[in-house]
């Protein structure tokens, strides 16, 4: 291997890697969700912090991604929004990745 195919191969190594870095970056972007007039980020926190007060309360209590309390009077609804969003980004985001490992 000469010297042009080992920069061809760190060139296309290093746009793969910047292009993943930006498409990951996107995709925690897009997980916002305007619930109650609100914004939360709909990630694996925000899920597991939901789905473990709904088991014991009909209504409760969460900051939003201000730091703002906001009264979620809905808890099932409102899990079903943070799932979905969240899913829908993942997924994007899993189709993109895949095809950047195809690329390496």
């Amino acid at each position: 291997m000469d010297l042009s195919e080992l920069k061809q191969q760190s060139d296309a190594s290093f746009d793969i890697a910047t292009a993943k870095k930006n498409a990951l970056e996107k995709a925690f972007s897009q997980q916002i969700l305007v619930y109650n007039q609100s914004i939360f980020l709909a990630n694996a926190e925000t899920i597991n912090l939901v789905a473990t007060l709904k088991q014991t309360h009909k209504t409760f209590v969460v900051l939003d991604s201000n730091d703002n309390p906001c009264v979620i009077a809905e808890p099932e609804e409102f899990l079903t929004k943070l799932i979905e969003k969240n899913q829908e980004v993942l997924n994007q985001y899993h189709h993109l990745y895949e095809t950047f490992r195809k690329k390496i």
